[in-house]
């Protein structure tokens, strides 16, 4: 707490209050996070924006020995060429030994099953099931002898052979990897059976044809290869091969020079980099951190440091509305927003800082306050951009020179919201940019073409992100920019319509004041549209009961003898919070609805006042005062003194020189007087500027035409 009242009192001098310090410290802090995060990614030594073929600026070698890193695409493409090295791994299957039993048993059911049938009867039975044998086996099977001698042979030679294993017909090599018993163990081929091999054996038993011939026929009914590939031991073979890939190419040894100096960049050596960033990462990492620490706590002072420059320098140079708490929250975001941009494509996305679209922010700051501010920031903005790109020149100043065009073209446009001309120019001065750039570096064709396509597209991006956020920001801080001005002046817009329609009197009187407004507010340096516009929109609360306003109703008066003076004044006076219920309805930006409210000040209705006096009406004082502020800013006081000077003006019973001259100074000595301008920040020298200006129009409004005579 102490701290934070010290620098208060310590930065009072700007003006600031405790919130705009909170704003700018909370944004310094959010700058140094940013920073302290991505610190890691970036060194102060050598510089990581380098590019496969760009020419190195100087010399980089290796602090400490370090390993060089294949990149992610190479080590995985290294990794599956060694997974399809690893031969498969099989297993006798169980499953299918258990099958080919079941098989066995399956066809000699038959001849239990159909004891009492003929041989053709269980032939076709089997065949039925899907087993062809012939006449004479089954035949001979028949006999119960018979049919138990081979079972039991053929049964035991069957459990035998699949036990140790019958491989695959197309397996090409000599020895294979069965896992049994959770191990690997290669066999040779000839310690197994092909099947054949299977098929051959299980009739070496048996002497009589008959019986070689019934095996035969079982054995290719249901003899099969049980040898088959087991995936999960393939998988963890080929996942432990993959593991014995080297992630390193080798090892660069301290001090070894890694970049020349004028040297175009290889692939090695953007390796070498890289890895060299990743070696910088781990090394000394409590030095590293406590390092980063120190770092951020730099940012953190320099960016407070820049921020209350900037907003000093608007402060001290141009008007106060720009720096009020909304207009700092859009400059504090707009740093922001070149920040993050910076930090998601130069640090996370990797792509090329040219494509960064930096304009973004001064294009908006340009728009929402004016191109001479736009033109400051941007010179802030460069310095915050050159930070958190480890303050890499060239690309930089590439986009800030770039930025410059479209400021100049927001400068000479009336329209701030025309996108073309800002896009013009900006996309012309990138070219020219980049083109110098490359002459000077002597580079490729073909890094120029890739320069200029990310130029072009920051500019691009940057004008599609203006076109998108400028008039979101104006409508949601209802702001009082140039542009939103330049819409509330048209004629066309629903509240003039609807004043010219209903109150014409009052649209006429806005009007006239308008004029003296503009031209007073133009000559002490005010904001002249904004003084134009509050004079426009100052008297729309009117449109709730314009009947009781004179100049809307010569016969207002007679309305008014059937009221009682208080109830009169309440009438004249609720058109202030009617016009603010108004401006809030139609969402005029703030500054028009300060000029609404503060028009009147807290000054005195002195007719209906008077009338209370004579008719000895009960009632209280401040029931004929307007409930204020007074006018806050000059242009709230110019449209005050322009307002009373025209009502009074308009009647006068001549308008000569003299007595026009006379309502317009003795207006201003009165509001003097009575203290309505005292808290608005106009001095005794720009007053008399103000009456000096206005006279000329109310003389050519009110002085009487030269009649001319009919012939």
């Amino acid at each position: 707490m102490i701290i934070k009242a010290s620098l208060c009192e310590g930065l009072s001098f700007l003006k600031l209050t405790t919130k705009k310090i909170f704003l700018i410290s909370f944004a310094s802090l959010i700058i140094a996070a940013a920073y302290f995060l991505i610190n890691p990614y970036q060194t102060s030594s050598y510089n990581y924006d380098l590019k496969l073929g760009e020419i190195a600026d100087s010399d980089v070698n290796a602090p400490f020995d370090f390993y060089v890193y294949k990149t992610p695409e190479t080590l995985a493409a290294e990794k599956e060429a060694a997974a399809k090295k690893i031969q498969p791994v099989y297993k006798v299957s169980d499953n299918l030994k258990f099958n080919v039993q079941k098989n066995l048993d399956f066809i000699f059911q038959h001849f239990l099953i159909q004891n009492n049938k003929t041989a053709e009867t269980i032939q076709k039975k089997l065949e039925q099931n899907g087993y062809e044998i012939s006449l004479e086996s089954i035949r001979y099977l028949q006999n119960d002898a018979n049919r138990m001698k081979i079972y039991n042979q053929l049964a035991e030679d069957l459990n035998r052979i699949l036990d140790i294993g019958i491989y695959p017909e197309d397996y090409n090599f000599p020895e294979i990897k069965i896992a049994k018993f959770n191990r690997i163990r290669s066999y040779e081929l000839s310690r197994l059976y092909s099947l054949e091999e299977a098929k051959a054996k299980l009739q070496t038993k048996y002497e009589q044809p008959i019986e070689k011939q019934i095996v035969k026929e079982i054995a290719e009914l249901i003899l099969i290869e049980n040898i088959v590939i087991d995936e999960e031991q393939t998988n963890n073979e080929r996942e432990r091969a993959k593991d014995k890939v080297l992630p390193t190419l080798g090892k660069v040894q301290k001090n070894e020079q890694i970049i020349s100096k004028n040297h175009k960049v290889t692939t090695l050596e953007l390796l070498k980099l890289r890895s060299l960033l990743k070696a910088s990462q781990e090394y000394q990492s409590a030095e590293i951190g406590n390092h980063n620490l120190m770092t951020a706590f730099g940012v953190f002072i320099f960016s407070f440091f820049q921020i209350i420059l900037l907003f000093y320098i608007i402060l001290l140079f141009f008007d106060k509305e720009f720096s009020s708490q909304p207009r700092l929250i859009i400059l504090l975001a707009s740093l922001l927003l070149t920040i993050f941009f910076t930090i998601l494509m130069n640090d996370i996305l990797k792509f090329h800082s040219l494509l960064i679209p930096f304009s973004l922010a001064s294009l908006l700051i340009a728009i929402i306050f004016n191109p001479n501010i736009g033109l400051i920031f941007n010179i802030f903005n460069f310095s915050f951009f050159l930070l958190f790109l480890n303050w890499s020149l060239q690309n930089p100043i590439i986009l800030f020179v770039g930025t410059i065009g479209g400021l100049i073209a927001l400068k000479k446009i009336k329209n701030n919201h025309e996108i073309y001309p800002p896009a013009f120019y900006l996309g012309t001065s990138l070219i020219i940019m980049i083109t110098a750039m490359t002459l000077i570096r002597s580079k490729e064709i073909s890094i120029f073409i890739q320069h200029l396509i990310w130029g072009l597209g920051s500019g691009f991006l940057s004008i599609i992100g203006l076109a998108f956020l400028a008039p979101v920001v104006e409508r949601k801080l209802n702001l009082a920019t140039k542009q939103r001005l330049l819409e509330l002046l048209d004629f066309d817009n629903p509240l003039m319509q609807k004043l010219s329609k209903f109150a014409p009197g009052t649209y006429h009187h806005s009007i006239i004041v308008g004029n003296l407004a503009e031209s007073a507010a133009e000559a002490i340096g005010a904001n002249h549209l904004l003084a134009r516009v509050g004079s426009y929109y100052h008297d729309i609360g009117k449109l709730e009961n314009p009947q009781f306003f004179i100049e809307n109703d010569e016969n207002s008066s007679k309305l008014h003898e059937d009221l009682l003076a208080n109830e009169s004044s309440r009438l004249i006076r609720d058109h202030i919070q009617d016009g603010l219920v108004l401006a809030k309805k139609y969402k005029l930006p703030k500054p028009v609805i300060d000029i609404i409210n503060q028009h009147h000040g807290t000054a005195k209705i002195k007719y209906f006042y008077q009338k209370a006096l004579e008719t000895k009406l009960q009632c209280d004082e401040k029931d004929f005062h307007y409930t204020g502020p007074k006018p806050r800013s000059k242009e709230s006081a110019i449209v005050m003194i322009a307002d009373i000077v025209e009502s009074t003006t308009k009647s006068l019973d001549s308008f000569s020189e003299e007595r026009i001259k006379k309502v317009l100074y003795k207006t201003v000595n009165n509001l003097i007087n009575e203290g309505q301008l005292d808290e608005a920040p106009l001095t005794l020298k720009e007053l008399e500027t103000i009456k000096s200006y206005m006279l000329p129009i109310l003389l050519g409004v009110y002085r009487k035409r030269l009649e001319y005579p009919e012939e």
